[in-house]
């Protein structure tokens, strides 16, 4: 590996890292909340079993619950892809191949 390939190599990483760095408390942000969806979703779940029966306030629940859970998994998967991209960028153009079209 040449010497301006391992800067480059360097430099995109220490870019990944500070990125990864800047978005690290939005992300413990996502996954406070994906937790939080879990909670309730086996709190709806005790719910239904310990009534014997689903009802209107069980159901709301369990739709709250995965509506917040994907969206907050939607989040973390995008943000995760960015990151990735920006590697498989890197590794395209040290290898010689063309840019990915997206």
């Amino acid at each position: 590996m040449s010497h301006p390939d391992k800067e480059m190599i360097d430099r995109t990483l220490d870019a990944l890292e500070r990125l990864m760095r800047m978005f690290q408390v939005e992300r413990l942000v996502y996954l406070g909340a994906v937790v939080a969806s879990f909670a309730l979703l086996l709190y709806a779940g005790f719910l239904m079993f310990n009534d014997n029966g689903v009802g209107a306030g069980e159901m709301s629940l369990i739709f709250g619950a995965t509506g917040l859970s994907a969206f907050s998994s939607g989040r973390i998967i995008f943000f995760l892809n960015k990151a990735f991209n920006l590697i498989e960028d890197l590794v395209r153009k040290l290898s010689g191949l063309e840019a990915r079209r997206d």
